[in-house]
Formats: structure tokens, sequence, C-alpha cells
């Protein structure tokens, strides 16, 4: 996936809803790539969640590199990473 500088992407990611696993976005390099979800106010409001809507995550480009970028998915109490639901490249590039 390509991204300008400045640009923000939208990801939609389908999720159970019903609060048994959380989905998680990661950048391996926050610098490039930043991961965010516009709809949570605080990051622990995926537990309150009971509806079947799916996760909106934006990604948006800082500056020019490569990043990897990871969404998980786990059960809130569960340790460790997760299970990868997805994987993307992002190449962020000057306007």
């Amino acid at each position: 996936m390509k991204l300008m500088v400045g640009e923000i992407k939208e990801i939609t990611l389908s999720s159970r809803g019903d609060g048994s696993r959380q989905l998680i976005g990661t950048s391996d390099n926050q610098e490039v790539v930043e991961v965010s979800r516009p709809e949570l106010a605080p990051a622990v409001d995926t537990l309150k969640q009971a509806n079947s809507k799916p996760a909106i995550f934006q990604l948006k480009g800082i500056t020019v590199g490569t990043a990897n970028v990871v969404f998980t998915e786990k059960q809130p109490a569960e340790t460790g990473s997760g299970q990868v639901k997805k994987t993307y490249v992002v190449q962020v590039m000057s306007k």
C-alpha cells in the first residue's frame, strides 16, 4: 500500500463485536506510519462494544519510508501479540 506524507487511509476489518476478542493495529515504525482507531476514545473501549460493526483503523503517513502494519486479534486477558488477521507493507512517499 502507498501513502503520501500527511495522507490518511481507512482500513476496515470485520470483528466479532461480542467483546470476546479485540482487534489491535500496530506499526513497526511509528515515525513512518501511525495507526489509530478514531471511534475509540480510550483505547480500552474495545471491551465494551456489544455489536458486530466492523473495526475501522486509520493509517497516517508521517515521514518518507516503509513500515509494516500488522492487525492482530486476541482475547482481552490474553498475553502476547495475538493472532495475525492482516498485514500491510506501507510505503510513504513525499508529495
